[in-house]
């Protein structure tokens, strides 16, 4: 037979007019807010979990996107034999640089999901001046953007890469 709370008030011999108002389970083992603090604190390990998981997924994905944009640029570098309308040494934001090898990264880019051209600079040099057949020539980009997480202390990825390919014939 299913019994009440009150009928254990009544097997305890209290009175039907002071009858708690609590069921008896919760005067003797008190509850506390011991389950929210653990369920908080449960809660925020989870959620550093995925959003660190985001961070770190677009980390690689920008990494990834850089690297792919310097090597696709400096080999368009090693087949015109030049810097491609690069100046020497001078960092140009990749969005608006001149000339194919820039143009190159910016293809190699607009693949990602990750990386955004506007917050790269690239820059070349080749070893001679002017730039000769089998002389290295060296494409660097520079990546600095925000991460999409708000994880205190991991504010913006940062990526520097390079690549050196050799020149394929002499600049004209």
């Amino acid at each position: 037979m299913l019994r009440s709370f009150y009928d254990n008030d009544t097997a305890q011999g209290i009175p039907h007019g002071q009858r708690r108002s609590q069921p008896s389970c919760c005067i003797r083992h008190p509850c506390n807010g011991q389950a929210i603090v653990e369920t908080a604190i449960v809660l925020l390990l989870v959620l550093t979990i995925i959003f660190g998981g985001l961070g770190a997924l677009q980390a690689i994905g920008t990494h990834y996107a850089v690297n792919q944009a310097v090597r696709v640029a400096a080999h368009q570098a090693a087949l015109l034999g030049s810097t491609g309308g690069l100046e020497r040494d001078r960092a140009y934001g990749l969005a608006e640089a001149p000339g194919p090898v820039a143009e190159a990264a910016r293809n190699a880019f607009a693949g990602s999901a990750f990386a955004d051209p506007a917050a790269a600079t690239i820059s070349a040099r080749c070893a001679a001046n002017p730039c000769r057949r089998y002389s290295p020539i060296t494409v660097r980009i520079t990546y600095h953007g925000a991460l999409w997480t708000p994880i205190p202390g991991l504010s913006e990825v940062t990526v520097d890469r390079s690549a050196v390919r050799t020149a394929e014939k002499d600049a004209q």
